[in-house]
């Protein structure tokens, strides 16, 4: 699916020719099946085999070999220009599929919109975008372009299995401990994927990567192209969850700023309100139900007990029980 009708072409007839030089001991070759990578492993291989038949050809033989090596040379070149061609395209892809979901505005919209950026942008036909919670692995959000119902599919499938534990998954315990991406080639009867699932979906290969923020995993994108998926595929979908895991960081840092904020300005405003209140209110002076004389007399008690021990107080406090009061 990922070489160009012209390659696929060329490096078919040039493989065929090479089985008649072969002979029985050759191998047919089948590049109308495989992918990019398998073929370029193909032509190198075929090249490698013309270069062993040269010193024993001769005559017409050696013009055929040679004529073949030149043609096998050339689909190589153009196996390679198409590789790096899409290599440069995968990076632009996921450049325009990460500018896209800051625009979502929001951490649930970045995950239901995940699945649908990876087949928009990134030549993905379906994806499906695992959450891992507490060791459990549930499915978020998925899109496919030929299959406008695959989200509800995948939700009702899993609804009916028993909670899927991280630790029992087998090829993503792989993406984990090796912090690499995964390919997928036979889905249909791998026995360490859900089976059913892939059945269900049409699923023949799919790529996985980890969503690890700060080195912990919070999810697994799996996308797939519905066709023959291969590494550079894989390396495209790595690309996108190492952004992706960025971006879905970025977006919760700033809700979480955000909340902090909005907490601050409340805080901010019942302060202004409390010391507004201060401010208007009047200075108020209590008063108590003493009477005068009480009030009066109090300083002066007070003063006769903090007066100092002399030898005529004795007699001053004598004359003060004799005066009359006023």
């Amino acid at each position: 699916m990922h070489v160009s009708a012209e390659a696929r072409e060329r490096a078919a007839a040039a493989l065929v020719r090479l089985a008649e030089l072969l002979g029985p001991s050759g191998s047919a070759a089948e590049p109308a099946d495989t992918d990019a990578v398998a073929l370029e492993q193909r032509v190198e291989d075929g090249l490698g085999a013309l270069g062993r038949m040269v010193p024993s050809c001769t005559g017409p033989e050696a013009t055929a070999v040679a004529l073949l090596a030149l043609e096998l040379a050339e689909v190589k070149a153009l196996l390679a220009d198409e590789r790096t061609a899409r290599r440069l395209d995968g990076v632009l892809q996921v450049q325009r599929a990460l500018a896209h979901l800051p625009a979502t505005g929001s951490t649930e919209q970045m995950l239901t919109r995940a699945p649908d950026a990876v087949c928009t942008y990134c030549g993905f036909k379906a994806a499906i975008l695992w959450r891992v919670e507490d060791g459990v692995v549930t499915p978020v959000s998925a899109y496919s372009v030929e299959d406008p119902h695959l989200h509800e599919k995948v939700r009702r499938f899993c609804a009916g299995l028993a909670p899927i534990r991280l630790d029992a998954m087998v090829l993503e315990n792989d993406i984990l401990r090796r912090r690499s991406p995964l390919l997928v080639h036979d889905a249909l009867n791998d026995p360490r994927v859900i089976r059913e699932l892939t059945r269900a979906s049409g699923i023949r290969s799919y790529v996985a990567a980890a969503v690890m923020p700060e080195g912990r995993v919070i999810g697994f994108p799996h996308a797939s192209t519905l066709a023959v998926d291969d590494v550079l595929d894989r390396d495209v979908l790595w690309a996108f969850a190492e952004g992706y895991g960025y971006a879905l960081e970025r977006t919760i840092l700033l809700r979480r700023l955000h909340d902090h904020g909005e907490r601050i300005r409340d805080l901010v405003h019942s302060t202004e309100a409390a010391l507004t209140q201060l401010r208007e209110a009047g200075l108020q002076i209590s008063t108590t139900s003493a009477g005068p004389q009480d009030v009066e007399s109090g300083p002066v008690r007070s003063a006769m007990f903090s007066a100092p021990r002399s030898p005529g107080r004795a007699c001053v406090l004598r004359k003060a029980k004799t005066l009359p009061a006023r």
